[in-house]
């Protein structure tokens, strides 16, 4: 009943770059989730809202997701902390730079500690939500 974690997220300014930020406050140790299968052993972990919700819609039975709110991994580890019975954990971050870069270093970090860890990105596009709306959008003819 208290909120833990806020994002702030504008889709325009006179830069031509969204805005992106966190509420003052905010705890990023408590992210996204959708939805929760207390029988599956795995966890689905992305970056952003945005894309969990765009692979939910393409992959309709993934039993646990976790969305970080950025490349920090504080969400994974408490959400391994109250959910012992997670075993793997898909990582599903950007198709870019940073996100492969934190996918090899997260995979490093969870493999050590006993997690079998795979790494999952979208065919094309640079995350899941992209990957999505290339799919979803008709081809327009000439």
């Amino acid at each position: 009943g208290q909120v833990k974690y806020a994002g702030l997220r504008g889709t325009y300014d006179r830069d031509g770059k969204g805005f992106r930020g966190d509420v003052t406050g905010s705890d990023k140790h408590i992210g996204f989730t959708l939805p929760y299968d207390r029988s599956s052993d795995q966890v689905f972990v992305f970056e952003a809202p945005i894309d969990l919700m765009s692979y939910l819609t393409l992959h309709r039975n993934t039993p646990n997701a976790l969305a970080l709110c950025g490349l920090y991994d504080g969400a994974l580890q408490a959400y391994l902390a109250d959910h012992p019975q997670i075993k793997r954990i898909e990582l599903s971050l950007d198709a870019d730079g940073p996100g492969r870069e934190a996918a090899r270093q997260f995979q490093n970090k969870y493999a050590a500690m006993g997690y079998a860890v795979t790494v999952e990105e979208p065919r094309s596009g640079k995350d899941w939500n992209e990957y999505l709306q290339k799919r979803k959008t008709p081809e327009r003819g000439r």
